[in-house]
Formats: C-alpha cells, sequence, structure tokens
C-alpha cells in the first residue's frame, strides 16, 4: 500500500474495528516500525466517539509497563485521527484459543495470565486508579516469546468521582460483568476482576461458558447469569484442579463483593496455589465418563479344546513324473497368486487412498478457512494407506502398555497424547508387526523415512486429501456430508467429550471422524518447533472444523482433544 502520512509510510494492514482500522508502519526517518491506529472517517465528527478514541491515547501516554502497549504519538492530519503505538510481533490471545490451541496448556495459561495481572494491577495501583473495562482475548496481544501486552484502553475509565459517569454500556458481553452490563456508572476495579476470570476461563478451556444465542447481546448474558448457574471450567475441560477451578469462579462471582478485591489480590492467590502445587494434578487425573458410557470389562477369550491327535500314514512311492511336473507348475502359479495378493492386500484397519492432484488450503473471504489456511494451492500426493478410524485406546493399550486418556472406554479414541508420545507409538507397533521404522533420531532432530514400509503420521497434505474424499471427493463443507452432525461429534452434539470411533458416517472413502471426536497430530512442523493439528474436536464449533482448518500445537503437549490416525506409505 506504501502510504505515508505524517513522517510514517503505511506498509500493510493488521486489523480492524468497530473504531478503526490499524497498520503496520515504518517512521521514514527513524526506520524504525510501529502500530498506526486510525479512527473511521465517519466517527471523526462524532464527538463521544472521538473522545473515546483520544482517550485511548492519553491514557496510553502516561503508562509504562512491559505488559502495556506503549503510545508514541498522537496526530490528526486531512480530518483523519491518529494514534502511533508500539509495534507488536505476535498475535492476540483470541486467535492462539480459537486457531492454535483450543484450551491452552496449564502451565502456559498460568504464565500468560500473571502477566495479564500484573499489567491490570499497574493500571489499578495507579494514583487515580484506572479501569480497562474490555479486557478480552481480542485485545490481549502475544509475541513470539510468550509476552504479554495488554492493548485497547479505548473505553477505559479514569476512576475520578470529580469526572461526569459514563452510563453508556460499553464491552464484549460475554466477558462484562453483571454491574457493568445493568449500571455501567456504577462500575469499580472490580469489573476488571471479572472480566479477567472470564478470560482465564476461557484460556483454560477453550470456550467461555456461554454459547450460542447468550452472547450476543447484554441482556442475553445478563440473563444467563442471574438465572442460571455458570458452570465451572471444569464442566467443559476436565484436566484443571478444583482449586484452580474455583480460582476462577471466585474471580466471575455474580456478586462483585464476593469476587477479589483487585488484580494485585488475584496475582497473590494464583502465586500461592502455584507454590503449594495446587494446579497440578498428583499424578495422571482421572476422567469418569458417564454411567451410560461405562465400558464393559473385557472377558478372556474361552480357551479352545485341544484337537485329537491324528496319526497321517506316509504315502506310497509311485514313480508319476507327470503328475510331480504338473504340481511344480501349480506351486508356481499358487506362489506368484499369493505374492501378487500380498504386495497388493490393504493392511488391516487401513483404507487404500489413490494419489491424485487436489486444491489445498482455505481463505477467510470464503468463509472455509483463516490465514493459516491461505491461499489455495494445488498439492499432488502419492498413493498411501491410511486408517479407517482414529487410533482406539485398545490399540494404544496393546501396545504401549500404559492408558493416558481421560474419556475412558476401548474402542474411544486415545487422547492427552503427545506428538512425541506418537512417534514412539509407531515405531513400536511398527516393530511389533516385522515392519521398518518410519522414524528415527530424538528430540528436536526427529526425521521420518517416507520410502519405509512401517507405520508413522500422515503429512497435512495426505490428511487433507484424505479427509476431502481423494479421487472419490463430493465436494462436501465437511469431510463426508454438508450436514456437520452427521459426520462429525462436535461441540453441539458430543456431551464434551469423545465417542467410539466410527459411529458418524464416513466420508467417501470410508473413513471416520476425520472431524471432530478428536484432533489429529499430522506429522508437518507449522512453525518453529511447533505441530500441525487437524480436523477439530469435540470441543470444536463448526466454524473451527472444517477439513481446511489447520492449528499449531506444541510437539510437548498433552491434551484431551488430542489424537491421531496412521498411516503408510504405498511401497
Amino acid at each position: 500500500m506504501s502510504k505515508i502520512v505524517n513522517n510514517y509510510e503505511l506498509l500493510e494492514q493488521l486489523g480492524q474495528g468497530g473504531m478503526g482500522v490499524v497498520y503496520k508502519a515504518r517512521h521514514i526517518h527513524f526506520d524504525e516500525i510501529y502500530a498506526v491506529k486510525r479512527l473511521w472517517e465517519q466517527f471523526g465528527a462524532n464527538e463521544m466517539v472521538l473522545n473515546l478514541f483520544l482517550n485511548e491515547a492519553k491514557i496510553l501516554r502516561k503508562l509504562n509497563h512491559k505488559n502495556i502497549v506503549q503510545v508514541t504519538d498522537v496526530f490528526s492530519l486531512e480530518n483523519q485521527n491518529y494514534i502511533v503505538m508500539e509495534y507488536i510481533n505476535g498475535r492476540s490471545l483470541d486467535e492462539i484459543i480459537k486457531k492454535e490451541v483450543g484450551p491452552i496448556r496449564r502451565e502456559r495459561a498460568i504464565n500468560l495470565f500473571k502477566q495479564m495481572l500484573e499489567g491490570i494491577a499497574y493500571i489499578h495501583n495507579q494514583p487515580t486508579p484506572i479501569i480497562h473495562r474490555d479486557i478480552k482475548p481480542l485485545n490481549l496481544l502475544v509475541t513470539e516469546d510468550d509476552i504479554v501486552k495488554i492493548t485497547d484502553f479505548g473505553i477505559a475509565k479514569v476512576l475520578d468521582a470529580g469526572q461526569n459517569a459514563i452510563t453508556v454500556v460499553k464491552g464484549t458481553p460475554v466477558y462484562m460483568s453483571p454491574e457493568q452490563i445493568i449500571n455501567p456508572k456504577t462500575v469499580d476495579i472490580r469489573t476488571d476482576v471479572y472480566s479477567l476470570g472470564m478470560t482465564f476461563y476461557e484460556m483454560l478451556c477453550g470456550r467461555p461458558p456461554f454459547s450460542g444465542d447468550t452472547t450476543t447481546t447484554p441482556t442475553a448474558v445478563y440473563a444467563a447469569i442471574i438465572n442460571s448457574e455458570v458452570p465451572p471450567p471444569t464442566h467443559f475441560y476436565p484436566g484443571i484442579t478444583d482449586a484452580l477451578s474455583d480460582f476462577v469462579m471466585k474471580a466471575i462471582h455474580r456478586d462483585r463483593n464476593q469476587r477479589f478485591a483487585d488484580a494485585n489480590e488475584m496475582l497473590g492467590e494464583l502465586e500461592k496455589l502455584e507454590n503449594s502445587g495446587a494446579t497440578t494434578f498428583q499424578g495422571v487425573p482421572k476422567y469418569e465418563p458417564l454411567l451410560d458410557n461405562k465400558q464393559e470389562p473385557l472377558k478372556s477369550a474361552p480357551q479352545a479344546e485341544p484337537l485329537p491327535q491324528t496319526k497321517i500314514e506316509p504315502p506310497r512311492k509311485k514313480s508319476n513324473t507327470w503328475k510331480w511336473a504338473l504340481g511344480v507348475v501349480v506351486l508356481i502359479g499358487v506362489i506368484l497368486g499369493v505374492w501378487i495378493f500380498i504386495i497388493n492386500k490393504v493392511p488391516e484397519g487401513n483404507v487404500y487412498v489413490e494419489g491424485g492432484t487436489f486444491t489445498m488450503g482455505g481463505n477467510m473471504g470464503g468463509n472455509v478457512g483463516s490465514m493459516n489456511e491461505e491461499p489455495f494451492h494445488e498439492v499432488t500426493v502419492s498413493s498411501f494407506y491410511i486408517g479407517k478410524t482414529e487410533v482406539t485406546q485398545g490399540l494404544w493399550k496393546s501396545v504401549m502398555n500404559n492408558s493416558p486418556s481421560l474419556f475412558v472406554g476401548d474402542n474411544r479414541p486415545v487422547e492427552n497424547v503427545s506428538w512425541y508420545n506418537i512417534v514412539e507409538f509407531c515405531n513400536k507397533l511398527s516393530e511389533k508387526e516385522g515392519l521398518q521404522k518410519a522414524y528415527s533420531g530424538s528430540g528436536r532432530s526427529i526425521s521420518c523415512d517416507f520410502n519405509s514400509n512401517g507405520y508413522r503420521l500422515p503429512t497435512e497434505a495426505e490428511w487433507e486429501y484424505a479427509a476431502r474424499g481423494g479421487k472419490k471427493s463430493k465436494g462436501y463443507q465437511y469431510s463426508g456430508s454438508n450436514n456437520l452432525n452427521e459426520v462429525a461429534w462436535n461441540s453441539s452434539n458430543s456431551g464434551s467429550r469423545t465417542h467410539e470411533v466410527g459411529a458418524k458416517q464416513p466420508n467417501e472413502l470410508g473413513l471416520y471422524d476425520m472431524i471432530g471426536n478428536v484432533g489429529e497430530w499430522c506429522w508437518d512442523p507449522f512453525f518453529s518447533h511447533s505441530r500441525v493439528l487437524r480436523g477439530g474436536s469435540w470441543g470444536s464449533d463448526a466454524e473451527y472444523i472444517s477439513v481446511a482448518i489447520r492449528i499449531s500445537e506444541d510437539p510437548l503437549k498433552n491434551d484431551f482433544r488430542c489424537g491421531f490416525r496412521l498411516a503408510r506409505t504405498k511401497n
């Protein structure tokens, strides 16, 4: 775009919102990179909106904290209003949750949240305390080094009794406290405590407690808070300790007098829980499935009766040379037929996928993906085998002699396994079946031999090609149907748990659960040292469960939403 405004060259658009648009910009004299926010032109004549916009610049200009975005300049040019801010090379917490990881690993979530608390405690501790009033994942930026930066102070309020009270309801409904919704002029710093608690809730669970129609308006959210009990985080995500769940529930109590007094108190309590070990399970937490989903214990197969001994008399010798020759010919024919059958036989539990060329990816504007999937591009894959279903807990236990899953059931997909755990599993299963191991090396130096006949993870291209139906594709929106619930366990029908594999309709290739049930690890790196997850899970909403959606995940992470299916090279 390369437009220059007041010494700043606008390089590219970073994002936009209800009040304006943000650009990445370069100072033409200092050659430094900044973020420049421009108020929408139609709001320039609106005194209230303009005051909110300039209020952000005035507040941030006075603040100096490592976890708060710094403002360096503010100016007007040709009836346009601009704020110049520190440029953050990262992404929003909202994007991390919805596009990369879902629930954030507990240790990482606590680290990020403590930084948020430190930043908000700083503004609460100002001589005249400042209330942010719009804390939410979209307004929290995270750098590549996991440093949190709090932004968007456009509707922040200086807690000064001498000022005119703001009476307009402003904020994002699901993160707004009940008092902010019902009577905004009465809010104090405890409204930020509520918003922080709701943000932490979403970080730990991958979703807020409200969804669907209850998040669309302040009135709907208020009704949900007042008329029903807010479910604890453990309702949606069992891998959270009771102490950590109680911490969140205190922060989002409907009665502000029952909440933490401020961010300082929250930070102190969280550190106390962390130091005492109350945020971490001692051993592997166990999840008890619903009664009607409990599995019957496996019974030992009855021992077969021994076959009676049969005496075989040796045949009499005959000089039948022609019969001998015919036998040799028949034997050669049988061997040749068996050999042809063996090399073309599809391994048990797998589906043969004939190679081909397809259009991979998606585009945000077309509602079939996000920036992570752009652009559409042609990809050619060779023929391969892929598991008909996700790897079950029964198969995992038979190879690894352990049971890491929280949603118990031998025919349910194994979950709570890391990418590195799966590499080890693949090699052990290959060894057990007399196949060549696909993986070698260790740590970040693991390599895959795609010429081996052993088990491995599918590549991203193989996974998406198979999910789309390969050469039999009918162009469905989801894998095997345009009706999500026909083919996938997702947030609307899963009951917040996994289900037995193969219970939904298969896709064109006969593959089950390519989307939903558990997200599936692939071989490919995403960026840096992260790996790719595909397909969405039992906790995914419809917009995050297409055949194109891809997210980044730490290969060390064990997650109750993450499993895998096997692949093998067609030799």
